[in-house]
């Protein structure tokens, strides 16, 4: 029963997911060798997910034929499932492989406090700036999720000191190939500047941009 509201929670999770192998970093993947096919999960993005597997196949024999639910951390490659051909069989199946984007996905019931970028302990330890202001309606939970993430971070409120503020913009300026947005808050990661941040999806997509 356990097993069960498990598998149903995650596929519920995954309305908004990719669908068989159309996800951008994590694929499943296979390897042959003689009747033996191994299938396996490979994520090339910087951050770790949650994936779901079922195969149905009436030409290979399998140790289970349970649906497969599993983490793939960073840069990693696991294996899922081995199937061993059966005689007389052409080696066909049928596979639902789904993608869960756990680092990106909202807690309900504690609103965006439950965000978690799993991310690797050196890309953490990079150079991290946040420019906030008093006004500012997203800015609190720009905060909270970097430190629920245990990203270090520096702060600067505009409000009460502006000199950084002005020098990442004159420094931003003289870039040509870059216009300059005056918006809070703005995220500068090592020398990446995100100034186009209207809303806490823009500001995780600006987190997976500075660290993929």
């Amino acid at each position: 029963m356990k097993t069960y509201l498990t598998l149903i929670a995650f596929l519920l999770l995954t309305i908004n997911s990719f669908a068989q192998n159309n996800h951008k970093f994590v694929k499943l993947t296979e390897e042959k060798k003689g009747k033996r096919l191994t299938l396996y999960a490979t994520n090339t993005d910087s951050i770790s997910y949650d994936i779901f597997l079922k195969v149905d196949t009436k030409d290979f024999r399998r140790s289970s034929n349970r649906p497969i639910i599993r983490n793939v951390a960073a840069n990693s490659k696991i294996k899922l499932a081995t199937l061993i051909q059966l005689a007389g069989t052409e080696g066909n199946y049928n596979s639902i492989f789904v993608v869960n984007e756990v680092a990106y996905a909202l807690d309900v019931d504690k609103d965006f406090e439950a965000l978690d970028f799993k991310l690797d302990r050196a890309i953490k330890d990079k150079k991290v700036i946040l420019f906030t202001k008093d006004d500012c309606v997203i800015c609190p939970d720009t905060k909270r999720i970097l430190e629920n993430n245990k990203i270090t971070y520096t702060e600067y409120n505009i409000d009460k000191d502006s000199t950084t503020y002005i020098k990442i913009i004159k420094e931003f300026q003289a870039n040509k190939e870059s216009s300059f947005e005056n918006n809070i808050p703005l995220l500068k990661v090592e020398s990446k500047i995100y100034n186009n941040i209207e809303s806490i999806e823009d500001f995780i997509g600006a987190l997976r941009k500075a660290f993929n």
